[in-house]
């Protein structure tokens, strides 16, 4: 599915402990590589949705495929969390 330039992606992280409860992470923190290939955290916002769920909002300002990362701590999995966001102008799509 592909993002309009403009727009806001977001993105849900479920963490769980070994025995599988909603456990939030002591720490989670995202960032992006851009389509120009900058990599920054400017424009990536993690919000406490409930236990063990956040979500990760990412600003689109280009088009291109973003690289999105989320890393977590404190004894929950997934502990690294990736994906691919195709963004497209508005008038492609």
């Amino acid at each position: 599915m592909n993002v309009i330039v403009g727009t806001t992606d977001v993105t849900r992280a479920t963490y769980t402990n070994r025995s599988g409860v909603l456990t939030s992470p002591d720490t989670v923190v995202a960032w992006v590589k851009r389509p120009d290939g900058t990599v920054t955290q400017t424009g990536v916002t993690v919000t406490n949705v409930s236990t063990g769920i956040r979500d990760i909002d990412v600003v689109i300002s280009q088009s291109g495929i973003w690289f999105l990362e989320v890393t977590a701590a404190g004894g929950i999995s997934p502990l690294v969390a990736e994906r691919r966001i195709c963004a497209v102008e508005p008038s492609v799509a």
